[in-house]
């Protein structure tokens, strides 16, 4: 909870968790775990959910699972 204060204030700690093409990527923050997709020719930050993951998913743009998963 102190974490989302601390971002409110100060702004997110932005890392980079996939990256889907030379334009597309999905970003964490590390301090309070919130993520969002990112597209560069729109300048878009969009909250992650769901319909988002689905979305690059079906576009096949999701890394295939690990052997075991």
């Amino acid at each position: 909870m102190i974490e989302r204060f601390f971002c409110a204030l100060f702004g997110h700690k932005y890392v980079v968790q996939m990256v889907f093409s030379s334009t597309s990527r999905k970003l964490g923050c590390s301090r309070c775990s919130r993520e969002w997709g990112m597209h560069d020719p729109t300048r878009s930050l969009v909250a992650w959910d769901k319909e988002l993951e689905d979305m690059h998913k079906l576009l096949g743009q999701w890394p295939l699972k690990e052997k075991g998963e």
